[in-house]
């Protein structure tokens, strides 16, 4: 996630065309993906157990056991947590402000990786059982 992340900011230089201010806001939300949504999906991945078919076309949002209010609200701080950032930067100081509180949040998430990949693996222990069960069910 973090190589194709970065890979994705470089790529996106074309938003420069747009101003620097808009690659800005590119670049510090690959920092915060990289930093702390990485450690927010494994995170919320220890708590999904439905299994997801990949291979249904039944509609846009594929299968409807596998979208339910869990998947919702494991997904809203990955959405919400850099808006609120950024909104409190924004609106205390700066836009810029707000982009630093994004990518400072990012910063500290590699900073603190080791720790965090700590806590998420103990939680992934306590729930393998449950997993593996929630996986064996016939649907």
């Amino acid at each position: 996630m973090v190589m194709a992340t970065f890979v994705s900011v470089i790529l996106s230089s074309g938003y420069l065309y747009f101003g620097w201010e808009a690659y800005l806001a590119v670049i510090v939300g690959g920092i915060y993906n990289m930093g702390m949504n990485a450690h927010v999906v494994l995170w919320a991945g220890a708590y999904v157990k439905t299994p997801i078919d990949l291979t249904s076309n039944k509609n846009a949002f594929g299968d409807k056991q596998s979208f339910n209010m869990k998947t919702v609200m494991l997904s809203l701080p990955k959405l919400a947590l850099p808006v609120i950032l950024y909104a409190i930067g924004h609106y205390a100081y700066s836009p810029y402000a707000g982009y630093a509180l994004v990518a400072v949040a990012g910063i500290a998430g590699f900073a603190f990786r080791n720790m965090v990949f700590d806590k998420i693996e103990k939680i992934y222990k306590t729930e393998k059982y449950a997993t593996i069960w929630a996986y064996k069910q016939k649907k």
